[in-house]
């Protein structure tokens, strides 16, 4: 399942004029064009509707229906949403008033239902194609057209924020693969000699070399990494002084730099050390409001080491439907009690 981003703030002046543009806004909204999924769109009611998560699951077999629902529902009623709209992709043919999984929108709405969030306008469209006819399951004569995808709001939108969207979740989940076998299998080398010959370095000396990366990435440019630096910074990456240094970046100016930085390094080192910035992107991820890239690190991370506690952490969070918010307090917490920790310390 695809865990519910939070909708960046600056999205609150996209008005979505009739169903067929909200349904255009989805391969936008969850980054990629969803196919055979079911996508449960929330929102907000206060002066005015305000979109809240969407969240995405594959079109289940009627034995696992009732499980995954009740996990995309835990995850739903955790961000509080007033209402939701239920979206069927594909999942065969239609002939109205007969549309396809009607049983599962049923568990959905039956399932929000009891805890008093409607369901409004449940939808059933068989691709998000420009001109595809779009239909709704509580009324027949309620039907229309998707709009252009490339130029929905939401479209415009990631477009002028610098968001890159994929043609499909395989091409997304390809961002993240290792980079050639050989230079991967090098570089595991290099490391085991390192460890062979116990080399010991300080944390303050990974963390310069975790800072000077950091510094030479920007938004055009990303450091030099050979192979022998590659290394050193899986080392660091390690040192769990040097990971609680990390984490807290994510709520700092330097947030998109370093997670640029972790994306090019999940793809260089490797396994079980790409684990740590793997995590550390999937913390970026979630809490910038991209669930997709997050659950995809998340399953890199614990592939590569099913333990790591950061990966097992986030993982349940998103399994418990905690909202990226929550989660983004919980780091500004520890922040601060970490600072607050060094402050008495210096003090004595």
């Amino acid at each position: 399942m695809t865990p519910p981003p939070a909708p960046p703030s600056s999205t609150e002046g996209i008005y979505l004029d009739n169903l067929g543009e909200l349904i255009a806004g989805l391969p936008s909204m969850l980054g990629f064009p969803p196919t055979d999924s079911f996508v449960l769109v929330t929102f907000h009611v206060t002066d005015r509707l305000q979109l809240g998560a969407t969240v995405r699951m594959d079109l289940p077999e009627p034995r696992h229906g009732p499980d995954m629902v009740s996990q995309l529902c835990l995850a739903t009623i955790a961000n509080e949403p007033d209402v939701a709209v239920p979206v069927v992709i594909g999942g065969g043919s239609a002939d109205p008033p007969e549309l396809p999984y009607r049983w599962l929108v049923d568990l959905v709405t039956h399932e929000l239902g009891e805890v008093d969030i409607p369901t409004v306008h449940a939808l059933w469209v068989p691709a998000i194609e420009e001109g595809e006819t779009w239909w709704c399951y509580e009324d027949e004569e309620c039907t229309g057209q998707v709009r252009d995808p490339r130029s929905s709001s939401f479209a415009v939108f990631h477009v002028l924020a610098g968001v890159v969207r994929y043609g499909s979740r395989a091409e997304m989940a390809g961002h993240l693969a290792p980079d050639p076998e050989d230079r991967v299998a090098h570089r595991a080398q290099l490391l085991a000699a390192r460890t062979g010959q116990a080399v010991d370095v300080d944390a303050s000396a990974k963390w310069a070399t975790v800072r000077a990366a950091l510094d030479e990435t920007t938004e055009i440019a990303l450091p030099e990494l050979e192979d022998e630096r590659i290394v050193l910074l899986a080392e660091a990456l390690c040192d769990p002084l040097v990971r609680d240094n990390c984490l807290p970046l994510v709520i700092t100016g330097e947030a998109d730099a370093a997670e640029r930085l972790w994306t090019v390094l999940v793809r260089a080192i490797p396994a079980p050390e790409r684990a740590e910035p793997a995590s550390l992107l999937a913390v970026h991820a979630y809490l910038r409001g991209d669930g997709v890239v997050a659950n995809m690190a998340l399953e890199v991370a614990l592939d590569a080491n099913p333990g790591h506690h950061l990966a097992l952490l986030l993982r349940e969070s998103i399994d418990r439907g905690m909202p990226p918010g929550r989660f983004r307090a919980m780091v500004e917490e520890s922040v601060a009690w970490a600072e607050q920790v060094n402050v008495e310390e210096a003090g004595r």
